[in-house]
């Protein structure tokens, strides 16, 4: 889709070139519609490229060039429709939004909705948003539609069929569906937009999420955790080591040189250890942006927590939850904003689960409790104090510990082997953990006992591990089994840690 601003910045940039013979300047653009700095024209030229409807060339001056194209298509917006109590059906307007062929099906007629309210925001549509809908009359059951009921009354929801009516359900746990003999279908959704146009200032889109949200009234405050405590991790980590720590500490070594921890997670080892040459890694991204967030801007980070503990909701946490489905928006989150984000959904989710889909969408749904902490001010502070100190990088584990040396410690939590049918339930990124990588470590594992490192190894008590490390010490500990859905199954269950001193 091409926003009205974006199709504007575009016509500025071509009738400019048709007239000069050569493109306009990023402060020009800014000039001429009154942005709040050049970043927010670059921001527009960005999307135009992402679109495939500019080119430029970054290392040069004047070197935007408009692409030809002759595939967008102009799709009406007809009104607005209900995401929430029926309103008045469709009323027409002369307003158009422009999408590639590649966008919707070439067959069929298309138009667009704005939509109102937030009945539909567990599907991911939100007021505010635009729907682009496939004109017909007919749906199949759990199809979200444009349903006219009540003599001229539309509302958007999914429709499905029962014993002699119509069920029509909102994408909203708060909110009780319809029930009607007759419905209309007037189309089905095929495309959500929504407007992610940056502001004339500079607030990110979590921001204004948070402006935007009113403050509620149903989450107790928790009390903050004791000044001066120790450094600990500030978030959960499905099979951190916090409460294993004990069983740990006799086999940890008591002189080594650095400190690796490639599979960082929440960091539980390293911080119960605080030492100062440590190099601490993970390949998930996200993660290592959270952590550089709380080291560099521990203030910014608590102050935006502050805000979304007193504004927390089922809408917000949707809301923040799916700001990674708009890749380029996430990716213009700064550090504090990702390290903000990531503890909310981590103290506000089932479980405090990290997971993420095969997009690297996290797809946690909310927590039934609103009686969060959300915001540990002291843990923040004395985190970001002693991560000064130390290096943080995202990377594979083989790079790593690429510079390690004799007489270095290195731990390495991985996922682990996975012993039953669904213990590979949890995804910390869209790359899994196979068997493979196992084996790859356990080599990289070798290579590091040849050079004399101090190593040792959580993993799964299983067949498997025992053999593949055959010749290391291998040791029993029992941790606390946490995601079964039934607390009654939840208890202690063996794992492996192995060492090769």
């Amino acid at each position: 889709m091409v926003t009205k601003k974006q199709q504007q910045v575009l016509d500025f940039i071509e009738k400019y070139q048709k007239k000069n013979k050569y493109s306009p300047t990023l402060e020009e653009i800014q000039k001429r519609f009154k942005l709040a700095s050049v970043s927010t024209a670059h921001y527009y030229i960005q999307q135009l490229k992402n679109k495939k409807l500019l080119s430029k060339q970054e290392s040069q001056h004047r070197a935007i060039n408009v692409l030809p194209t002759n595939n967008s298509i102009n799709v009406p917006i007809l009104g607005t429709i209900a995401a929430g109590a029926p309103i008045e059906a469709i009323e027409m307007h002369d307003e158009t939004i422009s999408l590639s062929q590649g966008e919707i099906s070439p067959s069929g007629k298309h138009y667009a909705l704005r939509v109102s309210g937030n009945s539909m925001i567990d599907e991911g549509i939100f007021d505010g948003d635009i729907v682009v809908i496939k004109e017909q009359q007919t749906a199949d059951d759990g199809q979200t539609v444009v349903a006219i009921i009540d003599d001229n009354q539309a509302t958007l929801k999914r429709l499905y069929r029962e014993k002699g009516r119509f069920r029509l359900q909102p994408a909203n746990q708060a909110l009780l569906p319809f029930y009607r003999t007759e419905v209309e279908v007037r189309g089905i959704v095929v495309k959500i937009i929504r407007d992610l146009e940056p502001a004339q200032g500079s607030d990110s889109e979590l921001v204004r999420i948070i402006k935007k949200m009113p403050p509620t009234t149903n989450v107790q405050r928790v009390a903050n955790s004791e000044p001066n405590e120790k450094p600990r991790p500030f978030i959960q980590w499905v099979g951190g080591k916090r409460e294993m720590i004990s069983q740990y500490q006799e086999f940890i070594p008591k002189k080594f040189k650095n400190y690796y921890e490639p599979f960082l997670g929440g960091g539980a080892m390293f911080f119960y250890l605080q030492t100062e040459k440590a190099i601490l890694s993970d390949n998930n991204k996200e993660l290592i942006k959270a952590y550089e967030g709380v080291r560099d801007n521990p203030e910014e980070v608590i102050k935006l927590l502050k805000e979304l503990r007193s504004k927390h909701s089922g809408e917000l946490y949707t809301k923040i939850r799916n700001l990674d489905r708009e890749i380029n928006i996430f990716e213009s989150l700064n550090t504090a904003e990702i390290a903000a984000r990531m503890v909310y959904l981590n103290q506000t989710c089932f479980n405090g689960l990290y997971r993420v889909n095969q997009k690297s969408q996290f797809n946690v749904p909310i927590g039934s409790s609103l009686n969060r902490l959300i915001c540990d001010e002291n843990t923040i502070r004395s985190v970001s104090k002693v991560l000064k100190k130390i290096t943080i990088q995202e990377s594979d584990f083989e790079t790593s510990v690429r510079k390690a040396q004799a007489g270095d410690f290195i731990y390495l939590d991985p996922p682990y082997y996975p012993i039953s049918a669904n213990s590979d339930f949890t995804r910390y990124t869209k790359e899994k953990f196979y068997q493979e990588d196992q084996v790859r470590l356990k080599k990289e594992i070798d290579r590091l006992s040849k050079i004399g490192c101090k190593v040792m190894v959580s993993n799964s008590d299983c067949d498997f591990i025992k053999e593949l490390y055959k010749g290391y010490k291998l040791h029993k500990v029992y941790s606390g089994r946490t995601l079964n859905c039934k607390k009654d199954q939840r208890g202690k269950v063996s794992e492996l840690f192995i060492t090769n001193y």
